[in-house]
């Protein structure tokens, strides 16, 4: 395809952030369409190939039906995950046959975790990428690297310069990319293995790549990372997450900051400061606990025990009033006996996080956890989810219909099929938490209005504008 290529815009020249308002390409140009699976983080690293492609001169096409060439962006996380990336790659490749498809390139942690392994069961795919070329897509493409079949790097790849992206999906809200990697020792996870070690992006940069935001309509930046609390050690700066806050505060058309992903060792009574005291940052704590049991807390590596976990809980909710916590649980993690599964069940309805998400203990290829002795059997795991789940429901359900009557603000974020408004709260994540269904509203999106919780939707919330306007108010 070397010889269709339309130089339109070299990429160290093109805006850092920019909506899919490309210029008009000739029709000649080669089209491209980009899957993406798996977490937030996978997201932005599918907006840098967009970006990447469209300054070699790719047309952008949403859908792999109309496509030359398709990307799917895998995630390699768990075995469910691990099943979705397959799945998709021989639903795409069936394009080759039914359509116009081309070239099929498999991107993302599935291709770095089994390199070598994903090509001999897969010669539908004509390229392998991991998690370390995505901004050098276009070359591998017109075969300037060699025209190989898997193109891996052993290098990790360098987030510390500009790394044009384009918003794959409209609306006011986006991700931010703060750094890359994790070098936590946690037994049951091997991200470390395929995303390397953590690398933090410099300050300068992330301020930057939020203006760029800004500039773009985006009000709301969700702020990512592996293992987000140890942002900055890596630079020298000690653990600076509160400082880049501080500076993302003060960033013009901003209006809402969200941090995820905090690791507990990491949660300092500075970074609780910040959430307390800079308006436009969200009380909004997600911070994966895994577990509060202290034998799985230790055989996880999780560093922290359960004194210490409750400490930094109640901590969290003294220094941040009303804030909600976010949390996620590891279930059936080996070892994990009835009583420590009933001491987790205890601390969830004790502490009544705001959200909690849960995952099966999966015994991952090549982690310490695949190797420990007592696994739990996967039905007995999945009854244990099954009541975790079940009691989290209804703690929602309650603290749900605890708000109807109280004011909020909305973030609008577009219409449902139904042609009601839409938005969130500054205690809801984008795609994780829930919606707010408006009804009887007037409004815009992009706008943060205020409005009255009338009603409840499952863990949706239906609410109603009130006159007061808030739209340029940033803040609580």
């Amino acid at each position: 395809m070397s010889e269709n290529l339309l130089q339109i815009q070299p990429i160290s020249e093109m805006p850092l952030v920019r909506r899919d308002s490309a210029p008009p390409l000739a029709p000649e140009a080669p089209t491209a369409a980009l899957i993406s699976l798996g977490c937030a983080k996978n997201t932005v690293d599918s907006e840098i190939m967009l970006a990447a492609l469209a300054g070699a001169g790719y047309r952008l096409v949403s859908d792999a039906e109309d496509a030359q060439v398709a990307i799917v962006n895998t995630c390699g996380f768990i075995e469910d995950a691990k099943r979705e990336s397959i799945d998709t790659i021989l639903e795409v490749a069936q394009l080759k046959e039914a359509g116009d498809l081309e070239t099929l390139v498999v991107a993302g942690c599935l291709a770095e975790r089994y390199r070598g392994e994903l090509a001999q069961g897969l010669p539908e795919v004509d390229l392998f990428i991991g998690t370390r070329e995505y901004d050098q897509l276009p070359a591998l493409l017109s075969g300037e690297r060699g025209g190989a079949r898997e193109a891996f790097s052993d290098t990790l790849m360098d987030y510390g310069r500009r790394l044009p992206r384009i918003l794959a999906e409209p609306g006011p809200s986006a991700y931010l990319k703060v750094a890359e990697g994790c070098s936590r020792p946690c037994t049951f996870c091997v991200i470390p293995r395929f995303r390397g070690r953590f690398r933090s992006r410099p300050l300068d940069l992330v301020v930057e790549e939020a203006g760029a935001l800004a500039e773009a309509g985006v009000r709301e930046v969700n702020l990512l990372a592996q293992e987000i609390t140890s942002y900055g050690v890596d630079l020298g700066l000690g653990f600076s997450l509160a400082k880049l806050l501080a500076e993302l505060n003060e960033v013009d058309g901003l209006d809402w900051i969200r941090v995820l992903y905090n690791y507990p060792r990491g949660v300092t009574d500075e970074l609780l400061d910040a959430y307390r005291e800079l308006p436009k940052v969200c009380e909004y704590i997600d911070m994966p606990l895994q577990h509060v049991a202290t034998p799985v807390l230790d055989a996880m590596r999780r560093g922290i025990d359960e004194e210490g976990t409750r400490e930094l809980v109640a901590r969290i909710k003294e220094k941040v009033p009303g804030c909600a916590l976010r949390t996620t649980m590891l279930v059936g993690f080996p070892g994990e006996t009835d009583a420590d599964f009933e001491r987790l069940l205890d601390f969830v309805e004790e502490t009544r996080f705001a959200r909690l998400g849960g995952f099966v203990f999966s015994p991952e290829d090549r982690s310490i956890a695949a190797r420990l002795p007592d696994q739990v059997p996967a039905e007995l795991a999945r009854e244990r989810m099954a009541r975790l789940l079940a009691l989290q429901e209804r703690i929602m359900a309650e603290d749900n219909e605890a708000l109807i009557g109280q004011e909020t603000q909305v973030l609008v974020e577009g219409l449902t099929g139904e042609g009601l408004l839409r938005g969130r709260t500054r205690l809801q994540a984008p795609e994780v938490d829930g919606e707010v269904f408006l009804h009887e509203t007037e409004a815009e999106p992009g706008e943060i209005i205020a409005c009255e919780i009338i009603g409840t939707d499952g863990v949706d919330l239906v609410a109603r504008g009130v006159e007061a306007d808030v739209s340029t108010a940033p803040g609580r």
